[in-house]
């Protein structure tokens, strides 16, 4: 059985350009997270202590606000370039899962590599004991980078399994 795009002498993409057209866009939004990250993210106002940057206990919520952002970004990002690839991509499903997944954590990393260099640093060198200061941007939870991948993939299984086409799912030769 042929589809109406090999009828029409279009050929899929190759596998590996699906994955390098992820790859570059994984790349730009993971930066373009980063930055959303650190727009919206809430500072967290700290205070030296004995030499040391220390915060109260009531700034701690800011602290678990900030990684929610983090992790409500980068599932949005998950859903969406998801959608794109997968329906862009409809003849290469499997080629766009793996990809999504992996440039998924990527992205994510990039993003809180960028968000945490333009987020204040923190330094207490030569301030006095009771100085406010904000805390570095970090993220506490290493489980929000699993976010975006997890996400994608779920939204491109759920899309696959809606899909009246199944042949790109077959194996070779049937």
């Amino acid at each position: 059985m042929t589809t109406r795009a090999e009828r029409l002498g279009h050929d899929a993409p190759s596998n590996t350009r699906v994955v390098l057209q992820i790859a570059v866009v994984s790349v730009v939004a993971g930066v373009l997270l980063g930055v959303l990250w650190w727009l919206l993210a809430p500072d967290v106002q700290g205070v030296v202590v004995n030499g040391a940057l220390g915060y109260d206990s009531r700034e701690g919520q800011h602290l678990f606000t900030r990684d929610a952002v983090f992790a409500l970004l980068s599932g949005g990002f998950g859903l969406l370039l998801s959608v794109v690839f997968v329906v862009w991509h409809r003849r290469n499903p499997v080629a766009v899962l793996v990809s999504l997944a992996a440039m998924g954590v990527v992205g994510s990393l990039i993003a809180r590599f960028v968000g945490e260099f333009l987020g204040p640093d923190g330094s207490v060198s030569g301030l006095a004991d009771g100085a406010d200061v904000l805390l570095p941007l970090e993220l506490k939870s290493t489980a929000a980078l699993l976010i975006w991948s997890m996400v994608a993939v779920v939204v491109a299984a759920v899309v696959a399994l809606f899909r009246e086409d199944r042949t790109p799912w077959s194996p070779p030769g049937v």
